[in-house]
């Protein structure tokens, strides 16, 4: 399985050869050999946005009519599809042609723009590297597709083969993830530490930097950039505070994605001087002991802190926390004393059922040929009580890697499943029991735009056009693109007009978001005076041009009057409901007020039907 991971899992980049068919292993008219070395393409390609953009499933797609005639793969979310860019790409050679696609096409709930594409382009026949393992769009797009007639094969369904099991693995872990997201409600977890040959991760002293070599920090920085956060215990901040060339824990992928940092403390009892308590660049999370040091806790929120309370800390509870705020993948880089914390919290351990699925997941050790020995110097994973060796943690599919002088051991504690065919579709329910109604709850939340509702956020695919001052109409690619730039509209500073300009042209609403939010801590000065005043109508007015000139955005709303829209995101407290609920959910209100005007028109022309 290893052998197939890419290069953003710390996955060595794989090396494809294209197959000479068997004719005794063929389907339509083709080999499954042909059919996964296109799969394999298109999982390299989903994988190229490692580190540019935060963690989000990895689409790939490739366009096949005897060669390669188009490829695409999802940059962010709220970008084109990689259907739409491969389509693009391959023009009129897509009539009659193959796309290979690692995952089943997972538009917005309710949106179709990645079959249309394949559809209306001519697309003769789809290979599916994996069902969608998210429910609401798990089986959808594979349905459609077949229904406007178009050939769909999937592996591990209609193509079983040894080749096609091979391929079916890399498709897996390269959305490992989302695949343990789905089934296990907790967010794919990394293990990764640095010890000497003889085990240790510190001196005698707790003196840590550096044991591995710069490559191999190198590869750490890779792994950061595909986390949504690194945790870390208590000893790396008070280690952080003596020692000023200690780590700062981010990804330094200019321009790229930068993971929560995230400090696990029972105690609080952290120094007050930490580079973690800069949050200028990076936010910060403590997640505490309810009650503990509540003066201290006032001091991290001054600096910009995000302090979280549990009624009992522990690593399970962490995790389902971050797995409620959306994370995908979370990067541990705590001592021995959290690690084992973790498991023997049952955090990790070996398991047969979902139910029962680990936390940890996978396992990255750096071997530096260093000895530096010392009785009290401590070791990656503190007391764990075990007696015997029968009791030890196996790791699966493990690999070994070269880096520079040191030795990469990484593997599995537990191995990937395709948990795909267990895990129903809604329309499957409804066949089953046709009362289900999955969106039955009077409160709808949305946030990530894989959600049920994520066409909601200000952060989906949707280009909306809006006037300038001269009545121009301008095509901006998103909403949250055109609320960003208009931070700075108007300003006479070159600098402002500059960040204007970079944020419209922005790869992505997560990447104009980055520019607006780092430019307005940094200069404040260059944001419009009037701001604060008008940022809502701004808002409002985008949330409007998207929702008018969908049509299916437009029924998407009608169809949840009576239940309260709340965005859910956890971290932002003016347009989120915040983490308990205590922000003020503007984005939420705005879309009911919406929702509200749009049913308004509706009676009127219903009363009026008359008129034109």
């Amino acid at each position: 399985m290893a052998a197939f991971m890419a290069r953003a899992c710390i996955l060595p980049t794989m090396s494809i050869s294209y197959p000479n068919p068997n004719p005794n292993n063929l389907r339509s008219g083709r080999s499954h050999s042909v059919d996964a070395y296109y799969i394999k393409r298109a999982v390299e390609l989903a994988d190229k946005s490692a580190g540019f953009s935060s963690p989000h499933p990895n689409f790939g797609c490739v366009i096949e009519a005897g060669r390669i005639v188009g490829e695409g793969y999802l940059y962010a979310q709220g970008t084109t599809a990689a259907e739409v860019q491969a389509v693009e790409a391959a023009g009129e050679w897509c009539r009659g042609a193959t796309a290979y696609l690692n995952m089943e096409c997972g538009d917005c709930h309710g949106e179709r723009t990645a079959v249309s594409a394949l559809v209306q382009a001519g697309v003769k026949r789809v290979v599916v590297g994996m069902r969608h393992p998210l429910k609401h769009l798990r089986g959808g797009a594979i349905q459609a597709l077949r229904s406007e007639g178009i050939h769909v094969d999937v592996l591990g369904e209609d193509l079983q083969s040894d080749v096609a099991e091979e391929a079916l693995k890399s498709c897996l872990l390269v959305n490992a993830p989302l695949v343990v997201r789905a089934a296990s409600h907790v967010p794919y977890s990394v293990l990764k530490y640095a010890m000497t040959l003889d085990g240790k991760i510190a001196t005698n002293k707790g003196h840590s930097v550096w044991i591995s070599s710069n490559l191999s920090r190198c590869r750490v920085l890779e792994l950061r950039g595909r986390s949504d956060a690194i945790i870390v215990g208590g000893n790396t901040v008070r280690n952080d505070s003596m020692d000023l060339s200690y780590p700062r824990l981010t990804a330094r992928q200019q321009g790229g994605h930068s993971p929560v940092r995230i400090v696990v403390s029972q105690s609080l009892d952290l120094p007050e001087i930490a580079h973690l308590w800069d949050t200028s660049e990076v936010h910060t999370i403590v997640a505490t002991q309810k009650g503990a040091r509540r003066s201290f806790q006032k001091y991290l929120a001054s600096k910009g802190v995000e302090v979280i309370e549990f009624e009992i800390l522990n690593p399970r509870d962490v995790m389902e926390y971050f797995y409620e705020c959306g994370y995908l993948s979370v990067l541990w880089e705590c001592g021995g004393t959290l690690a084992a914390s973790a498991i023997s919290s049952g955090v990790i351990n070996k398991c047969t059922s979902v139910a029962e699925l680990l936390i940890l997941i996978k396992v990255y050790a750096f071997i530096a040929p260093k000895i530096i020995g010392g009785k009290g110097a401590p070791s990656p994973v503190g007391e764990l009580g075990m007696v015997e060796m029968t009791q030890a943690l196996n790791l699966h599919d493990v690999s070994y890697e070269q880096v520079g002088p040191d030795m990469l051991v990484s593997g599995f504690l537990q191995p990937i499943p395709d948990l795909t065919p267990i895990i129903p579709s809604f329309s499957e329910l409804s066949k089953i029991d046709p009362s289900i109604n999955p969106y039955e709850s009077s409160i709808i939340s949305f946030y990530k735009t894989w959600d049920p509702y994520g066409s909601f956020s200000n952060f989906s695919p949707h280009p909306i056009q809006m006037p300038d001052e001269g009545g121009h109409y301008t095509t901006w690619s998103s909403v949250e693109h055109y609320y960003q730039a208009h931070k700075f509209y108007g300003v006479q500073d070159p600098l402002a007009q500059e960040c204007f300009e970079a944020i419209k042209s922005a790869k992505s609403p997560e990447e104009a978001a980055r520019i607006g939010r780092k430019m307005q801590r940094r200069r404040p000065d260059l944001v419009r005076s009037d701001w604060e005043a008008a940022k809502i109508d701004i808002m409002y007015s985008a949330l409007k041009c998207k929702f008018s000139i969908y049509p299916h955005l437009n029924s998407m709303l009608l169809s949840t009057v009576g239940s309260i829209l709340v965005e859910g995101s956890p971290h932002d407290f003016f347009w989120g409901g915040g983490r308990d609920g205590e922000g003020l959910n503007y984005l939420g209100r705005l879309l009911m007020q919406l929702r509200s005007e749009f049913v308004g028109e509706s009676s009127s022309h219903t009363d009026n039907p008359d008129e034109n």
